[in-house]
């Protein structure tokens, strides 16, 4: 276990940490996934220490979730004062596994569980990285996301 100091230090450097890198790629800002989870509100938070609540998106991705995830991810955003996007993946996600697996039918295979598992943070990254491209797109008089 961490001592409180270092274990602060540690916080300021990781903070510190995204300011300068989002400065040094000439970003507008960040995009955090979010789904409501202490990882992602802990990311959120130091975003908004680093770069301020009107630099930071998050994005709720639900694909096949409970509505109490949504419910967390929106008191997260609404928290720490961030715009809240929500883009729900589950017909995406449902469709590609279908299609995944009716060409595996014809070989007499299926999705394996982990298989199916990972898709769903791969569709969500990618999503992300579709959002997060669009930073580049706005003026540099323009720092907000909405």
């Amino acid at each position: 276990m961490l001592e409180k100091e270092k274990l602060l230090n540690e916080a300021e450097n990781a903070i510190k940490w995204i300011k300068d890198y989002v400065e040094k790629s000439r970003a507008k800002g960040v995009v955090v996934g979010n789904s409501g989870g202490k990882d992602s509100a802990t990311v959120i938070a130091m975003s908004v220490k680093a770069l301020g609540s009107e630099r930071v998106l998050t994005v709720a991705m639900p694909c096949n979730s409970i509505k109490e995830d949504l419910d967390d991810a929106k008191l997260v955003a609404k928290t720490f004062n961030v715009p809240y996007l929500e883009l729900d993946l589950s017909s995406t996600y449902n469709e590609l596994e279908n299609k995944i697996n009716l060409k595996l039918n014809s070989i007499n295979k299926t999705l394996s569980k982990e298989a199916k598992i990972n898709i769903k943070p791969r569709l969500r990254m990618t999503s992300l990285y579709g959002i997060a491209r669009k930073f580049r797109i706005f003026s540099n008089r323009n720092r907000k996301f909405m």
